[in-house]
């Protein structure tokens, strides 16, 4: 369905609308999803201790490179496993050295011959596409692998891409939120995706149950700088779609069209932009991304090029939404006086999938 314009009533009706059941920086974290874990080079055999939804979490790859995630606690003391070490596929917790099966079960304990069946660590179904490794922290009956999002086009010859990461002092859903409002493009990243008038560009909502997309489209405009290695010289139309997939994932695209292009030179350029987003904890999310193109497969140049301007622009978001934070810290006030505007739409209309799914319904 297509979400209708938000009208502009008075402030006060404003305001209560912002107190309306959406998803803010401590709605509860939504399990019952895949979200990425870590690159698939985070998975060795030397102890990685990572924070995922506010579990601490030990990450490891058996002998024969299945990647493994268990909880980094100890059942007997809480000791941090991460500080353990492996022994082949067992992992010896470096207090009392009683040992864990890659599949969460006791191993052994040293000091008494037999090992209680209750005793055992969480362990996390994973699967590895692409370059990263995903991860289901809800109910294992329900880890069906079909649901990872699509992103095909990190594993095909037709795509090249550059990925990075950062790690982002704020909650997941202003993140969301900000990669559904590209009005700040002209604002926020003049220098890299912005131009003036992607502001003021008309765009449509659609919602359909726990997804989200809005559409733009630009019928001429300069290149912005980040897209210069496209071949584009002079104008070009850009048509700019962005969808929240699920609360781990959010895609976008951008068709470019080259204006003043000859019949015999290219004439469409597609690049896909795909966001990973998982919390950390209510205050702290982290953030990979990979910036896809279907143009200049095998030039490293432009990956490199490309790929420095995504991050220069990602950290542009990751400043103001920290700064946002710290002012949240600040005034814990402030998030229940705002108002919404045109361009909320498609952030409000995910804000409220987060909290309904939050709640499980």
């Amino acid at each position: 369905m297509s979400v209708n314009a938000i009208a502009q009533p008075p402030a006060s009706t404003n305001i209560a609308r912002a107190k309306e059941r959406l998803a803010d920086r401590s709605t509860p974290f939504i399990t019952d999803c895949w979200y990425v874990a870590g690159w698939g080079k985070d998975f060795t055999r030397d102890l990685c201790e990572r924070t995922l939804l506010g579990r601490s979490l030990v990450l490891y790859r058996r002998t024969d490179g299945q990647p493994v995630a268990l909880q980094n606690r100890c059942p007997h003391r809480s000791f941090p496993l991460a500080s353990g070490k492996l022994e082949g596929d067992v992992l010896r917790c470096g207090y009392h050295g009683i040992a864990f099966n890659a599949n969460g079960s006791c191993a052994e304990i040293p000091t008494q011959n037999v090992v209680p069946r209750n005793v055992c660590v969480p362990s996390y179904p994973l699967a590895e596409r692409g370059p990263f490794v995903w991860i289901w922290m809800g109910d294992r009956a329900a880890a069906d692998e079909s649901k990872i999002p699509d992103t095909s086009w990190l594993t095909s010859a037709e795509w090249s891409y550059a990925t990075n990461y950062l790690a982002l002092k704020g909650s997941y859903v202003y993140l969301h939120e900000n990669l559904l409002d590209l009005s700040h493009f002209t604002y926020l990243h003049p220098t890299t995706l912005g131009t003036p008038e992607y502001a003021q560009t008309p765009f449509d909502v659609d919602v359909q149950h726990d997804k989200v997309r809005i559409t733009r489209r630009v019928p001429e405009c300069d290149v912005p700088p980040i897209y210069a290695r496209t071949g584009i010289k002079g104008k070009m139309s850009r048509h700019t779609t962005s969808e929240f997939v699920s609360p781990a994932v959010h895609h976008a695209s951008a068709l470019l069209a080259d204006l003043d292009a000859s019949p015999r030179d290219r004439k469409d350029f597609t690049i896909y932009i795909t966001h990973f987003l998982t919390p950390e904890s209510q205050g702290q999310t982290h953030y990979w991304f990979a910036f896809a193109r279907d143009f200049a497969i095998n030039d490293q140049e432009a990956s490199d090029y490309m790929g420095a301007g995504a991050l220069t622009a990602f950290n542009e978001d990751k400043l103001a939404l920290e700064a946002i934070s710290r002012i949240y810290a600040l005034e814990p006030e402030a998030a229940s006086a705002e108002f919404h505007i045109k361009s909320d739409q498609a952030g409000v209309a995910m804000r409220r999938i987060l909290h309904r799914r939050a709640e499980g319904k």
